[in-house]
């Protein structure tokens, strides 16, 4: 018996004891089969949603092994969270806050900004995540199940019915152990709730451990870092409060992406040809490469363009403020390149989104919109510059991001244009 024909008889036995009640299933085929590492856990929780499946109560993605699998790819994590240390992280942020009130009107309210652990970056973060995962994962689900239905084998056939729901409770169980896995390592990386261009909670947070190691590669003093930091983070959430509508926005443009998610085929079959499917590593990073995923349509691409332009926006306006309400901190400039090397070659946001829809954000998008908010900066007032954040039909396009005066003229001539005409009126 050939190799190929091997492979496809012990799958094909795979899928007869996995939809049989007569005979015994082991939960570390199902494992083995998506090249995910094998853990007691979190392989019962998996079966666990795959019987409520069987039973007609599936529930979708199981955030709770989205939870588990995350804390798991956690690094050592600890740090004296002491008296001093609070008092350091809740005056960074009273300066910030006074600093950046010299600098923008923006969301000034009172705010309660947070400690966090990497453990506790998970937990602040799950509720964002599953607003904006949570359509994706369940349409690849869906698209791999009606795929997997639609090519079993003819001798099969007979389950395609109770295959459907399991299918799609299976999909998301994998989903849910790939994305906690990434999410994890998400933690060990970010150094604030807000690093990923979208706040994760209603507090303004930073994550002491990733920024004390922050701190410590760059050899500059630790509280100015902090401070640094919470300006940033302070930012943000302002513009978040401020702009209500926001991330309503990005959410509901990553919602229009994952409605016209589908399976290709042909790359499956593709790809069962070009990787080696007794090596689970291959197998997983197939999956979660979402390279059997069909290349984005029309309207896919012009929602990640949407996306696109909206990160790039609030981090050339973050960048910004910031870098005004920092003047006074000698390592500001340090600090500032380190940021900007930090989104090219290791940015959580780009990570976040890159595995999420395949958006990778364009460094010359990110620098153009810098320099507009710059040129904003030098010739309009910081009302008029943040006057783009008060409806969505405000923000500038494309176009005006790559061209600032056409921007700059929008926004001055038309009150210009208004003053003339109200004077017309009145007959002055």
């Amino acid at each position: 018996m050939s190799e190929e024909n091997k492979d496809r008889d012990e799958f094909q036995e795979f899928l007869r004891k996995f939809f049989s009640s007569s005979e015994s299933f082991n939960p570390e085929d199902l494992a083995n089969q998506a090249g995910l590492p094998i853990d007691p856990a979190n392989l019962g929780m998996m079966m666990e949603q795959l019987q409520r499946a069987i039973s007609g109560q599936g529930e979708g993605i199981n955030w709770k092994l989205v939870e588990t699998q995350a804390k798991k790819e956690i690094s050592s994590q600890k740090v004296e969270l002491s008296d001093e240390l609070e008092q350091s992280f809740r005056q960074a942020f009273n300066t910030a806050s006074l600093w950046l009130d010299e600098v923008t009107s923006l969301g000034q309210y009172e705010y309660n900004p947070q400690m966090l652990t990497r453990q506790g970056w998970v937990i602040e973060s799950l509720g964002l995540f599953r607003e904006i995962a949570e359509p994706v994962a369940t349409k690849l689900a869906e698209a791999l199940a009606e795929n997997l239905k639609e090519n079993l084998p003819e001798e099969l056939s007979q389950l395609a019915g109770p295959a459907s729901n399991i299918l799609k409770s299976a999909g998301g169980s994998l989903f849910a152990m790939q994305f906690g896995q990434s999410l994890g390592k998400l933690a060990n990386e970010s150094l604030s709730g807000g690093e990923i261009g979208i706040p994760i909670s209603e507090r303004p947070s930073l994550c002491v451990k990733n920024v004390e190691e922050f701190a410590i590669g760059l050899g500059l003093d630790a509280q100015e870092v902090l401070i640094f930091l919470a300006a940033r983070e302070l930012a943000l959430q302002r513009l978040f409060t401020q702009s209500s509508w926001l991330k309503d926005r990005v959410v509901n443009q990553i919602l229009e992406y994952s409605q016209e998610i589908s399976i290709d085929t042909e790359k499956i079959n593709r790809l069962a040809e070009d990787i080696d499917i007794t090596n689970p590593t291959e197998i997983q990073n197939a999956i979660s490469s979402g390279a059997f995923i069909n290349e984005p349509t029309d309207s896919q691409i012009l929602a990640l363009d949407r996306i696109r332009i909206n990160l790039a926006l609030i981090e050339g306006w973050v960048d910004t403020v910031t870098d005004l309400a920092t003047q006074r901190l000698p390592s500001r400039v340090a600090l500032a390149e380190s940021i900007r090397r930090r989104r090219v070659s290791d940015n959580p946001s780009q990570k976040l989104f890159g595995t999420l829809i395949g958006l990778q954000l364009q460094p010359k998008m990110l620098r153009e919109s810098a320099e507009m908010f710059s040129q904003l900066q030098q010739k309009l007032s910081p009302a008029q510059r943040d006057e783009i954040w008060l409806h969505p039909d405000q923000l500038p396009s494309e176009e005006e991001i790559a061209n600032p005066e056409l921007l700059i003229s929008r926004l001055t001539g038309d009150k210009d244009d208004f003053d003339r005409e109200l004077r017309g009126l009145l007959g002055e």
